[in-house]
């Protein structure tokens, strides 16, 4: 027994531990964010001189890079102008259906088409769509009602 218990000491203290080293924060490198990058410093980074048309090609893909990543979140201004245009586009669908207030839907389905342009300016969200889309539909079934009518009565 003794044995057992002497030979498990030897080889719990035998073995060889192993520390992780952690750089201290001063030495992490900053993170790299190209879309806000100057031409020189890319050009310090990498050690090379950007030409003029590298220089152009840079701007054009920080521009590119800087809509699609700071596109994606909605502003307030424009959920509410999306929620407008999707009321005012189905609305304007009922409304054209309805006598005597049919008119409405024309002013009804181009604010739509407006509010829901200007929602989507920078992004896309589906109210918007919904409003255009809607809008759009109804400005296209008054002009055929108006040419159908436009056709049977000798014009």
């Amino acid at each position: 027994m003794i044995r057992i218990i002497t030979l498990l000491f030897i080889t719990l203290f035998s073995m060889q531990s192993f520390a992780a080293l952690v750089p201290p924060a001063a030495v992490t490198p900053p993170s790299l964010d190209f879309t806000k990058m100057k031409a020189k410093e890319i050009e310090k980074l990498t050690g090379k001189k950007l030409n003029f048309l590298q220089k152009i090609e840079l701007k054009l893909l920080q521009k590119k890079l800087g809509k699609k990543g700071g596109g994606d979140e909605i502003t307030e201004k424009q959920k509410k102008k999306a929620t407008l245009s999707m009321i005012l586009g189905i609305t304007s669908i009922v409304f054209l259906f309805i006598p005597y207030i049919g008119i409405l839907a024309i002013p009804m389905a181009i604010l739509a088409i407006i509010f829901g342009a200007s929602s989507l300016k920078g992004n896309s969200n589906a109210k918007s769509i919904v409003g255009i889309v809607t809008g759009g539909v109804t400005l296209f079934l008054f002009v055929l009602a108006v040419a159908v009518i436009l056709a049977y009565s000798g014009f």
